[in-house]
């Protein structure tokens, strides 16, 4: 708990280890998957070589991006994103385990966090790119899935996660959801917001996706993150990661939203919940008055299917998440309704306000506010009193086993 008040973080990352393919990824692709090594001989990192290219557009690019390392040391507090991270040495405790799920569990007790549902860092662009053979697709998140669910085991009642799904065939996305929730216990999925082989989020050919996440109750995250070779934003801006990190966040979740409530998924999978996580919610207001200001003249000729407003589709299904320290979350929360929004700490990302998240959130607006958001994470992802009465027995046990 944070302050006497249960805290679900709907996006926590993870770093995954230089070997997990080679001890995960079925043989007989393993020869298509590689990690650089760098000049200590070591392998890197967040960076994956597949079938030749990298996994992301900044692994060639950057070439002016050189921060003067003194004048990076200076800058160590920032309103909104903290941006210094590794500066300010909170992550050392993580850095000297190695990333493991036991660092996991003290970053959660550092923020106060009951639940958290895992996603990866170089697993976001993993499969982002257009025209991959699907089978080699299915078997990078097969392997991925398998590793991220061995994690979890340290603490499942604490450690949830999502799984990563093969979207280049809708049909083997569906299957491997399937084995994810009914075999390793993942409680949702996450994709990209990207249009993937000319497909995107208005299309049918999604259908069966939809569908396998409302049957099985679990949720669909989208969840964006620059870099991706496919990603329409490295066409517009090149290799300037600034422009591309404000552009893709937003933009891509707010082209995402407009597919989805015109095209009526929700109002065909009622039960769907959605999270937009990862790119804040001040947007959300915005896109659904344009929306519904275009309502009067095109519902009937365009979407007559549609029986609800954009409003009530969202206050329905979806949540859009934060980050804790953004100046307009208690504007939208009267907009939209703090309990349709959850929150990220980001962790342990460059970017991110980890260990002060939670506190940057209750400085930043009401109590009840503040409330509703750390628990709205736990209405996406569909946690109970059953689920956080674990966690807390499992906190309690980590915290003894600290104190020996």
């Amino acid at each position: 708990m944070k302050d006497g008040l249960r805290f679900v973080d709907c996006d926590m990352h993870i770093m995954e280890p230089v070997d997990l393919f080679d001890r995960y990824l079925d043989p007989k692709y393993r020869d298509r998957v590689s990690v650089p090594v760098g000049a200590d001989g070591k392998r890197k990192r967040g960076v994956i070589i597949i079938d030749g290219e990298p996994t992301t557009y900044d692994h060639e690019t950057q070439q002016h991006r050189k921060p003067h390392e003194g004048i990076r040391k200076k800058d160590t507090s920032q309103a909104l994103s903290g941006s210094r991270i590794a500066d300010g040495g909170y992550l050392n405790f993580a850095i000297d385990r190695n990333y493991d799920a036991e660092a996991q569990v003290m970053g959660m007790e550092l923020e106060g966090i009951d639940i958290a549902v895992l996603f990866p860092t170089m697993g976001l662009s993993l499969i982002a790119r257009d025209n991959m053979d699907p089978n080699l697709s299915l078997a990078l998140c097969q392997a991925y899935n398998n590793w991220i669910h061995e994690f979890c085991q340290h603490s499942p009642d604490q450690l949830k996660f999502s799984a990563m799904l093969p979207m280049h065939d809708v049909n083997l996305a569906g299957a491997e959801l399937v084995r994810c929730v009914t075999e390793l216990g993942a409680v949702g999925s996450f994709v990209r917001p990207n249009r993937v082989n000319g497909h995107f989020w208005h299309s049918n050919y999604w259908n069966p996706l939809f569908a396998l996440h409302e049957q099985l109750d679990v949720t669909l995250g989208f969840h964006e993150g620059t870099g991706a070779a496919y990603s329409h934003m490295n066409v517009l801006y090149g290799e300037n990661r600034f422009y591309r990190h404000v552009a893709s966040h937003w933009i891509e979740m707010q082209q995402t939203m407009i597919a989805m409530l015109i095209a009526g998924v929700f109002e065909f999978y009622p039960k769907l919940r959605v999270g937009y996580l990862e790119a804040q919610n001040s947007w959300v207001p915005g896109i659904l008055t344009r929306i519904e200001w275009d309502y009067p003249q095109y519902k009937d000729s365009h979407a007559p299917y549609l029986s609800l407003t954009p409003k009530e589709y969202f206050q329905r299904n979806c949540w859009a998440a934060v980050e804790g320290s953004e100046p307009e979350i208690e504007a939208t929360a009267s907009l939209i309704g703090a309990d349709r929004m959850c929150i990220s700490t980001d962790y342990p990302h460059f970017d991110s306000n980890f260990p002060n998240v939670a506190n940057n959130l209750l400085a930043n607006v009401s109590r009840e506010t503040a409330a509703d958001i750390f628990m709205g994470g736990a209405h996406l992802y569909n946690f109970g009193e059953e689920h956080f009465a674990k966690a807390a027995r499992a906190a309690e046990s980590h915290r003894a086993m600290a104190a020996e």
